[in-house]
Formats: structure tokens, C-alpha cells, sequence
């Protein structure tokens, strides 16, 4: 309770209007410096006290004072001035540079702000010289100071020298290692870092913990000396700096665009509304990857929804992080996206939701497996104890259960209701996030994150993951208003993120929605010089028909559900416009996009011709029921004119139209010349008999002609370029070349590979290397194979260097399989089409450490014994791991082809009729495989209407069945498909398909995220859900005829030399094809 009161007296203490005076600093606990009163108010109207020309040493302790009530803390920090010198913590800075400073305390209700600035005329002030008998150390990483020393206080103690300073050589230390340090007076109480080195080399830098970094270029020495304030370092460093400096870049010129809505994983969703007489329809991954060639022509960052597996639905309740299969898609057609990008030097953002999870239960959560960057199992201990499943009734037994440190929050929203929250004070929970989040950059191929949630954990762990991640780029979802609300979050994370300015949402982008002009001048981040951590938007995912589908948001520009409609194309473009010509990171929403692509397209280009940027300098701002402003970019500027009366209709001198509406413009100037975008399909390999290549050429002021070469040689000098009209086909290995000119300006040449691989004609073979984590291992088949239900074969065949392996039936020429432990982790599906091995690593990775070639010598059959329903059956054989050309001898009367006198030499596939057993090895000089047996049962096909039945477990409130037929035509509506309620009398859910419906494949939900496998159905069947192992299984106990009391019988087979007759009962020969009629029997042929 003590540090509960204490944290409400800080509050109150940095919140008062009324100030009781005197105010000051205190320092390092004892000494007290009285503030004066500047007398005059800053320009945010704040009360100001300044204490000056205080003398620090580096490591000194700085703390707010009020000398009436004795009371210490610490406020805001503003980011200009000498900030950067010092470290913020929760209630004191620390000095990190040695020197002279002036504070000044500004107070304002809710507001108040701290400002260091250079000591002015302090004369010779300087801080005490360091005590002559102090000892010192240099402290460090384990590459610098060993294993056993690392980060000890105490790890080398430095060399004092006659002139008072201290040194130490760090000898042969290794070229491009990453080395950290710092210098203790043998405590951590005082040390000094990267903010003491004088004059850093460019490969001499700081981390976020304050240490000194650096790189060597080449193997030697590194001297460190120390004189009691200022560190010096000598070496051959890098010309680089040797890590990630921040994940905000600078005068970034990107333009964002967030490539999904509100549950767009589906058609339908709310929001998806007619364009142009076509429905808006799903974002999934194969969407976007239809549209990758025009989202990389005119967006540098593209947002992606949580794409990990969830509770289902947008994705906002990860389950399992490692996991890239959701609702989205497959995590192959992500990451053929994110290549797709990359290609267009497009840099993709993914969605991390790490404030709060979802799990088996209120209390029990999946394991996460990042490959190399570690495996956790998180449990109850994991989660903040100020979660609801502390005190919540319907936490059942898990109530109680979670007992991590808090982790604080902000405006009250630390506890996330509907999900578990994460306990990031926890080491654990630290580690397993940066391990997420690195796991996600090198591994998937994310460039940066757009943090869920942000106000529910302090902002200082933010900072913490970006740096072990090294992203490019991060954003923050603070949902705040306030933009000093938002400024004090960005210090919390040491400006180490970008924000969503929702500060600029409630005043610039409702001001155009209201026809209130004037509320652009100022507005948010952008008009508090900000505008470098602002990202900017006009409306997202959650404000977009935000009251609808039971969600409480009402900010949609124009209305809620109204911001599409054509009587608000002006509004919507125009504050588009805004967020285009003004600097930050403009963030452009994809249902805009999507209906307005030639209006945004234009003013993406102007924005990119003038070299418009986050730091970008606004000039010439009025408005008074109208908005004007000049914003300079690196080549170029934008006059934006926003109003009726902003005289957006008359061209500026100077300037080029980029795109007018109904009452506003958008004009561009720029000193360099246009040169247009050319995109061109992504280099890949095919196994088609042709590949279509597609290019396109963007421009404001034209329209480019594309040439191109498909023979390797250079279009801009080549005889045989070509002009491209439209798309075309290639067959074979083709190198396609182009570039695109619009007035004598041409754009760099691309080049882009297609490759044809030749289908494999020999069987397919699979090696996979699992973590040492799993227990067991499964391989599950489908669409070529059937290696049973799910999880399919138990898997255990290795080779000589522990590689499991599985050879598929000759006849097989690709097949789709998963890999997976049983117990909740799986690969993606995997489509296999030539042989390949997998390793793990935290996701299943192609691997070049296995030989395909050691396979012992081996008979395949295809198909394997099995029960058939058509007229007849082909087998056929061949044989893996031969040295020569083997030799197989078979029978199919159950004798031993090794002596039976019937055996047969087998040649090419052969059919067979009704019930037959065969028996058969192969010879290999003096190898011979062992005798393998195939038992082949006919089974008639059922006659009557195939019933299914379900028992679900008694957590699903709700089942839905979900049916395709076999040319994966939905049956029962689009996915999670139709609400089952049809019982029988015991209780079990039923349904009956159309009589002549021979096959079916279903899956079983609860329209939550948990669901069986793909079943395949062509018989009654009853299947009980298996709570422990998450699968459905067979129920023989249950019938699946009960419901009609269906009974079926064995039907002969037909018999071509007897009669058969059509449905007219006109007799047919034997080859006829269709339905014919043996003694009362219908067969189709």
C-alpha cells in the first residue's frame, strides 16, 4: 500500500493549478536548490521556476522538490534541450554527461513539464573534481569481460595514472563482435556510459540501457580511459554504427497504408460495402497478394492484422504467437506477401498484441516456440494479479491463479477485460516477448510493429522490445486525445516509437468532417513540432462502422457506417489530402483506398515528387473557415488548400495540380524531375506449362511507356526490347528486364527471374528434423494422400543421421501434410510437389543439412491396402534407393511371390476387382526388399443418404458445420458455415445430406477459433469430441443410420457379360457409360 499512496502523492503533486511555493530539485537525497519564479508563463500556459546553472557529475540523482511538504519526484521530461544527457526513471532522472544546467519547473493542472537546458552565464561553474583516492572499473558484456565477470560492478579495475585518470586495454578483441560497457566506482550506485564518452567515433554508440557499443573493423586493441567524468575510446572502429539506433526514422518519406478493416477476414463484414457496383470484400492474404504489384508501386510500410493463431475472428486474443495460420490465411501465402513486398522495396508492419492473450483457459496457455530464439511455456504466474481471473466467478477454478508483478498502465486501462493480461515486470514474460518479436523479424520477415493496446503496460517496455528486436519502424495505438498526454507517453518509451496521433483525428480530421477548417492550424504532434513521432490516419480498423457488430466507437469521418457513402467523397478526400501533404507518417485505411485509388494514388505521388517527410516544415498556415499551408519536402513542396474559401480552385504559382475535389486542392512543385514508378511481377518459380508476367508504370503528369527485354539484355540499349500493353505469357527460364520513361525520364532497369521447374518424377520424399521438445511426431496427409485422421501417422522411420523421413506412393505428384507434435504445435500446411527436408525453428524452415539420397533401398505400393468403392482399382509399383534397375515380383491370390509359382513380373500399373490381397517385393542385385502384404476390401457405396453425427463438448455454446464437396463447393454457407441445433433422441447433433451426395468433407466449430480437421465423409459416421487431445475421433459405440434407421447393404458388383440396362430399361453393351440397372441394382459408369 505504501508504494500505492506514494504513486497518488506524485500524481497530486504533479497535477496541482494552485501551486504552494517554494519549489526545487533535490540531489542524490541531501542537496536542496531553491527554484525562482521566472515570472512569465510559457507558450502552453504553464506556471515556470527555474533552478540554474546547477554543476552535475555524471551518475548524480535529480529529483522535484516542494520544500513545504518534503515531497520528491519527478514529471515529464520535455524532448528538447540537454534531455538526451539524462535518464528518466519513475521518480528521478540520472546525469549521464557531466556539466552545467539550468531547470526549468513548468506547473499546469494535468500538464506540468520539466525543461534542461545548457547553464547560461554560470561563469566557471563546473562539478566538484572527483574524489583523488576513487577506484574505478570497466564493466561489460560477456564477449568484453568473460563470462564469469560479465556486468559485475567489480569486473577490471582500471589503471590510475599520474595525471589522475584511469585506463585499461582491451586486447585482440574480435572484428565485427558487438562489445558493451560501462565504468562503475565499484557499485552500481554510480556508473557512467555512453552519455560520458567524448567525441564517439561513428562506431562507438549507446543502447537503450545506456551502454557504451561499439564495433571493431578488424581484429585489435581497444584503450578506454576515464578522468572521473568523460570517457575516451581508441580503436579501429566500424564506419557503421554497430547496432540499431531507434525504430523512428528520420525525415521519413514513407506512406503507410493499413491493409485490412474490421473482421475483413471474411465477406460480409461490417463495412464491406458496394464500390462501383463490387463489394469491397476480404483482405486475406491471397487478396493482398492479387494486389501486391499496385500496394508496392505507391505504399513504403504496409500494415498487416495480428497474423498469428487466435481465438479466432480479427485476431486481437493471440493464442499461440508462433503460429502464423489464422484466419488470415496461411503462413505461406504471408510470407510469399511479405517477399512480394520486400521485392517492391515495401517494408511490412506487423500487428503485435502482447498486453493480453488467450489461451486453453482463464488460467492455462500454449506453449510458444520461437526456434532458435527460445521455447516458453507461460502459465498463471505469467499474468498481472490485477486480471480479472482474480476475482471473476466464471474463471472457475483458475480463480486466483495469477500472481505476476504489475506492470502498470495508464488512464485506468491497465486490465484488459476480455483476455488474459501479460505481467511484462516478469523477467520471463520479458524474454519471451523479445525472443516474439525477433522470431518475427528474421525468421517471418517483418520490418516493424504497430503495438495493440499500448496503454495497458508502461511505455519503457516498449522501448525495451524495440531495441531487442532492431525494427525499423514502430507505432503505438495510445488511444488518448490529448496530444500531452500522448507527448508524456512517447518520453515514458524514450522516444523510441512513433503514435498514432489521435490528437490530430479529434481536431484536424473531425474539423474537415465538420467544415471547421481552421482546427487543422496546430493540431496534435504536427503543431507541437512533434511530427517526426506522429502517425497520422483519417480512420482505422476500430473507428470504421465502429457501432456496429456490438463494438462502441462512433469517430468514423462522416458518421458511423457513413464514410463511404458518395455525399462524403469530399470529407473523406480532403482530409486524406491533410494527412498526405503534412509531415508525420500518413497512414492512408484500405476501404479509402480501395474506392478512391486515382485521388489518393495522385496525391501519393505529389507527396513523393516533392520529397515530403515526417520532420517536414509547415510555412504559411491561416484559417479561418478555410485551411492553407506550404509544407517543404527534400525536393519540392505541396500548397494544401482545404475549404470553400481557401481558393482551392486557382492554381498557386509555381505549382502543378495533384488532385481537386469539391472543396479543397492539392498542388505539388518540385525541383527535381518526375520520374514515374514502375512495378513488375516478383521474380518465382512455376511448374506450369506458362507463367503471365504483368508490369505497370504510375505517373502524375503522364502516362510512362514500359519496354522490356525477355532474352537477358539491357532495354534501354538493346535491339530487341519490346513495348509492354499488357500482360503476357513465357514458357521455360526467362529474365524479363524493363524500365518505364515518361518525357525523356527514365526510371532504373528491373529485372525479375522466372524459373520453371519441372515436375518430379520420381516419388516424393519428405525429411523433417523436430525439436527436441517433442514428444512425438505426426505426419498428416491430405489432397494426394491419406496418411489417416488427424493428426494422421504417428512418425518414427529414420535414417542414418536421425532425419524422420516418409516416401509417398509412386503415382503421388504432390501432396499437401503438416507436421505436428499432437499437442498443439503444428507446421503450416506445407504443399509438396519435389523431395524436401524441414527443420524447426519455431516454424518449419526448407533445410539444406540432409541428404535425399540415403534412403535405405525401398518398395512403394500405391495404393496402400485400403477399403475402395469403384468398379475396379489400380495399383501400381515402383521402387526407392535402387543402385541398378530393380525387379518386383508380386501375386494377388495371398501366396508368397518369393516361391509361389503364380507370382508376376511387374511391368506397368495393373487394375483389380472386388476383394484381393497382394503380396510383393523387389530385387535389387543381391538387395531384395521384405514382402510387403495389401489387403484391398470392396465396399459397396452406401445407397441411401450419408447422416453425420456430432457430440460437442459441453465449452462450446455454440457448433457450426462447415461442408465442401469434392470440388470445394461450400455446402452449408461460407465458413464457420451453418449453426448446428438438429438433435437426435440420445442427444447427439445430426444432419443428412442430399441423397446424391456420394462424398462430403466437413469440419466441426464452435465459431471460436477451435474446430476439428478436415473430415472426409462417405459413409454414416458419429464423431465425439476428444476434450484431452482436441480432435474429434469415431464413435463405433453410435450409430449414424439410428436417425432414419437407415440400413445399408453389401451390393454385388456389376458384371459386364451378364445383362444391363439404362434408366428406360433399354438394354445397353458392355462399354455403355452412365447409370445402367443390373438386377435391381443402379450403377454409374
Amino acid at each position: 500500500m505504501k508504494k500505492f499512496y506514494f504513486f497518488l502523492l506524485a500524481i497530486l503533486l504533479c497535477s496541482i493549478s494552485v501551486n504552494a511555493e517554494p519549489y526545487g530539485l533535490l540531489i542524490n537525497g541531501t542537496t536542496k536548490l531553491e527554484a525562482t519564479a521566472v515570472g512569465e508563463k510559457d507558450f502552453n500556459d504553464r506556471e515556470q521556476f527555474l533552478v540554474s546553472c546547477v554543476a552535475l557529475n555524471q551518475g548524480d540523482k535529480v529529483q522535484l522538490h516542494d520544500f513545504g511538504s518534503g515531497a520528491s519526484w519527478m514529471c515529464a521530461i520535455d524532448p528538447y534541450g540537454e534531455y538526451q544527457k539524462f535518464t528518466k526513471n519513475t521518480d528521478h532522472l540520472i546525469c549521464n554527461a557531466a556539466g552545467s544546467y539550468d531547470f526549468y519547473i513548468k506547473l499546469k493542472y494535468e500538464d506540468d513539464m520539466l525543461y534542461i537546458g545548457p547553464g547560461q552565464n554560470c561563469g566557471n561553474v563546473t562539478p566538484p573534481a572527483p574524489d583523488p583516492n576513487a577506484a574505478y572499473y570497466v564493466t561489460g558484456s560477456e564477449e568484453l569481460v568473460g563470462a564469469a565477470d560479465a556486468w559485475s560492478a567489480t569486473a577490471i579495475k582500471m589503471t590510475k595514472n599520474a595525471d589522475n585518470t584511469f585506463t585499461h586495454t582491451f586486447s585482440d578483441l574480435a572484428e565485427g563482435v558487438v562489445y558493451r560497457m560501462k565504468i562503475t566506482n565499484g557499485t552500481w550506485d554510480k556508473n557512467w556510459g555512453f552519455n560520458a564518452v567524448a567525441n564517439a567515433p561513428v562506431g562507438v554508440m549507446g543502447d537503450s540501457d545506456g551502454n557504451v557499443v561499439f564495433k571493431l573493423a578488424a581484429k585489435g586493441n581497444v584503450d578506454v580511459t576515464f578522468n572521473g567524468t568523460n570517457i575516451t575510446l581508441k580503436g579501429d572502429f566500424t564506419d557503421e554504427k554497430p547496432i540499431h539506433a531507434n525504430s523512428v526514422p528520420s525525415e521519413c518519406e514513407d506512406v503507410m497504408l493499413q491493409a485490412f478493416y474490421y473482421d475483413s477476414y471474411r465477406d460480409g463484414a461490417p463495412g464491406d460495402v458496394l464500390i462501383n457496383g463490387k463489394q469491397l470484400g476480404n483482405t486475406k492474404w491471397d487478396v493482398l497478394l492479387s494486389q501486391s504489384g499496385e500496394i508496392g508501386t505507391y505504399f513504403d510500410l504496409v500494415w498487416l492484422p495480428p497474423s498469428g493463431k487466435s481465438e479466432g475472428g480479427t485476431g486481437y486474443h493471440q493464442t499461440v504467437y508462433s503460429n502464423q495460420n489464422s484466419d488470415w490465411g496461411k503462413q505461406k501465402d504471408l510470407l510469399e506477401f511479405i517477399n512480394r513486398m520486400h521485392a517492391a522495396n515495401t517494408k511490412v508492419v506487423a500487428d503485435i498484441v502482447i498486453n493480453h492473450a488467450g489461451g486453453k483457459s482463464w488460467c492455462e496457455f500454449f506453449p510458444q516456440n520461437f526456434g532458435e530464439y527460445g521455447t516458453f511455456e507461460p502459465d498463471a504466474s505469467w499474468i498481472a494479479q490485477s486480471d480479472e481471473v482474480n476475482f471473476n466467478a466464471e474463471a472457475g477454478d483458475c480463480k486466483g491463479q495469477a500472481t505476476g508483478p504489475e506492470d502498470g498502465g495508464y488512464n485506468g486501462q491497465d486490465n484488459y477485460g476480455s483476455a488474459r493480461d501479460w505481467a511484462h515486470a516478469k523477467p520471463e514474460v520479458q524474454e519471451m516477448m523479445k525472443a516474439y518479436l525477433k522470431w518475427m523479424k528474421n525468421v517471418i520477415g517483418f520490418d516493424g510493429w504497430r503495438y495493440d493496446y499500448a496503454q495497458g503496460f508502461k511505455g519503457h517496455y516498449i522501448n525495451m522490445y524495440n531495441s531487442a528486436s532492431e525494427n525499423y519502424f514502430s507505432v503505438v495505438e495510445f488511444w488518448n486525445g490529448d496530444m500531452n498526454n500522448i507527448k508524456s507517453y512517447l518520453n515514458d518509451v524514450n522516444w523510441n516509437t512513433l503514435a498514432f496521433d489521435f490528437s490530430t483525428k479529434y481536431s484536424a480530421i473531425q474539423g474537415i468532417a465538420d467544415g471547421q477548417y481552421q482546427k487543422c492550424m496546430g493540431s496534435g504532434l504536427l503543431g507541437a513540432g512533434l511530427s517526426k513521432y506522429a502517425v497520422t490516419f483519417v480512420d482505422s480498423h476500430d473507428t470504421y462502422f465502429g457501432c456496429q457488430a456490438g463494438r462502441d466507437n462512433n469517430d468514423e469521418i462522416g458518421g458511423c457506417g457513413k464514410s463511404m457513402e458518395d455525399y462524403n467523397k469530399d470529407r473523406v478526400l480532403g482530409a486524406n489530402a491533410f494527412i498526405l501533404s503534412m509531415p508525420g507518417v500518413p497512414c492512408v485505411f484500405y476501404p479509402h483506398w480501395a474506392k478512391y485509388k486515382d485521388a489518393i494514388g495522385k496525391m501519393v505521388l505529389a507527396r513523393k515528387a516533392a520529397g515530403v517527410h515526417s520532420e517536414s516544415k509547415v510555412s504559411d498556415e491561416a484559417g479561418n473557415g478555410y485551411y492553407k499551408s506550404t509544407i517543404t519536402g527534400h525536393h519540392g513542396s505541396i500548397r494544401l488548400l482545404l475549404g470553400p474559401n481557401s481558393g482551392f480552385e486557382s492554381t498557386p504559382q509555381g505549382y502543378k495540380l495533384a488532385y481537386k475535389g469539391g472543396n479543397f486542392a492539392m498542388y505539388y512543385n518540385t525541383t527535381e524531375s518526375e520520374v514515374p514508378v514502375l512495378s513488375i511481377t516478383p521474380s518465382t518459380i512455376y511448374k506450369t506449362e506458362s507463367h503471365t508476367v504483368e508490369m505497370s508504370a504510375v505517373a502524375l503528369s503522364g502516362t510512362p511507356t514500359i519496354y522490356y527485354t525477355v532474352d537477358g539484355t539491357d532495354p534501354t540499349t538493346s535491339a530487341t526490347k519490346k513495348t509492354y500493353t499488357a500482360a503476357f505469357t513465357i514458357t521455360g527460364t526467362v529474365t524479363v528486364k524493363a524500365y518505364a520513361e515518361l518525357n525523356g525520364v527514365k526510371t532504373a532497369v528491373q529485372e525479375a527471374t522466372y524459373t520453371y521447374q519441372e515436375p518430379q518424377q520420381t516419388p516424393l520424399t519428405v525429411k523433417f528434423m523436430p525439436p527436441a521438445t517433442w514428444e512425438k511426431v505426426y505426419l498428416y496427409a491430405w489432397n494426394g494422400a491419406n496418411l489417416g485422421a488427424w493428426p494422421g501417422m504417428e512418425w518414427t522411420t529414420q535414417d542414418a543421421e536421425g532425419w524422420l523421413y516418409h516416401v509417398f506412393p509412386g503415382d503421388v505428384r504432390e501432396v499437401s501434410i503438416i507436421f505436428t507434435n499432437g499437442a498443439g504445435e503444428q507446421s503450416s500446411d506445407i504443399l509438396l510437389d519435389q523431395d524436401a527436408c524441414y527443420e524447426w525453428n519455431g516454424m518449419e524452415v526448407l533445410s539444406q543439412n540432409c541428404s535425399l539420397s540415403d534412403i535405405p533401398f525401398s518398395l512403394i505400393v500405391s495404393p496402400e491396402g485400403q477399403k475402395y468403392k469403384t468398379e475396379s482399382l489400380t495399383i501400381s509399383m515402383t521402387t526407392v534407393g535402387e543402385k541398378s534397375t530393380p525387379t518386383i515380383y508380386y501375386t494377388l491370390d495371398n501366396s508368397d511371390p518369393k516361391t509361389s509359382s503364380t507370382k508376376q513380373t511387374y511391368t506397368v500399373p495393373f487394375t483389380i476387382q472386388g476383394n484381393k490381397t497382394l503380396k510383393a517385393y523387389a530385387v535389387d542385385g543381391n538387395k531384395e526388399t521384405e514382402v510387403q502384404t495389401h489387403t484391398y476390401t470392396y465396399q459397396a457405396p452406401q445407397k441411401t443418404a450419408l447422416v453425420v453425427k456430432f457430440m460437442p463438448p459441453a465449452s462450446w455454446t455454440t457448433v457450426y458445420l462447415y461442408a465442401w464437396d469434392m470440388s470445394t463447393t461450400p455446402l452449408m454457407g461460407e465458413w464457420p458455415g451453418t449453426e448446428w441445433t438438429t438433435k437426435d433422441e440420445n442427444d447427439w447433433l445430426y444432419h443428412t445430406f442430399p441423397e446424391e451426395m456420394r462424398e462430403v468433407n466437413v469440419i466441426f466449430n464452435n465459431g471460436e477459433g477451435v474446430q476439428t480437421a478436415d473430415l472426409y465423409v462417405d459413409e454414416d459416421v458419429c464423431y465425439v469430441w476428444n476434450e484431452d487431445e482436441q480432435k474429434a475421433e469415431i464413435d463405433p459405440e453410435c450409430s449414424g443410420s439410428d436417425v432414419e434407421n437407415i440400413t445399408t447393404e453389401s451390393i454385388p458388383m456389376l458384371n459386364t457379360d451378364l445383362p444391363m440396362f439404362n434408366i428406360l430399361g433399354q438394354q445397353v453393351s458392355a462399354d455403355y457409360q452412365g447409370v445402367v440397372i443390373q438386377n435391381g441394382y443402379k450403377y454409374i459408369r
